[in-house]
């Protein structure tokens, strides 16, 4: 799998750990698949600028000096360019949590809308290129353990 949003920041080297410290808190929203195949155009816009942004992000990254670097040299500002990015990321990231989905992976545009799925709350599952939420899985089981919906969640 590509790069990752992960809350402790590990993964892709972005240090994305601060777009989850900075999220406000929305509350949980349970989906349909209807109410999830809604939010697809936007989702698929939005994901598609992450990837960009993120893009452009690595290769700015790349020629700059670690964070273990700048931190021996007493600091070094990054270009404002790249702060520009960065905040563009996290207001990307906001808009789609804001919608109650969960942003699981950028580069593969990942997202899970929560449901209730026979009395439980599980994930409807959704990657970028596919036309319709189309797969769920449990709230541990993650990508590997989707299944194919035989029929639409209650809510």
């Amino acid at each position: 799998m590509g790069s990752s949003l992960r809350k402790d920041g590990s993964g892709d080297g972005l240090s994305t750990a601060f777009i989850f410290a900075t999220l406000r808190i929305v509350q949980e929203r349970f989906f349909t698949v209807q109410e999830a195949n809604e939010l697809i155009p936007f989702l698929s816009e939005k994901l598609t600028e992450l990837r960009s942004v993120q893009h452009k992000l690595r290769l700015i990254g790349a020629n700059n000096p670690k964070s273990q670097e700048i931190a021996l040299r007493g600091g070094v500002p990054v270009p404002p360019f790249y702060l520009t990015l960065l905040t563009r990321l996290q207001c990307v990231v906001q808009d789609i949590c804001a919608e109650g989905c969960h942003l699981k992976d950028i580069e593969s545009g990942l997202v899970d809308f929560p449901t209730i799925w026979e009395g439980r709350e599980v994930y409807l599952c959704w990657k970028l290129g596919e036309e319709e939420v189309g797969h769920w899985h449990e709230l541990e089981a993650g990508f590997a353990g989707r299944q194919s919906l035989e029929c639409e969640p209650e809510t």
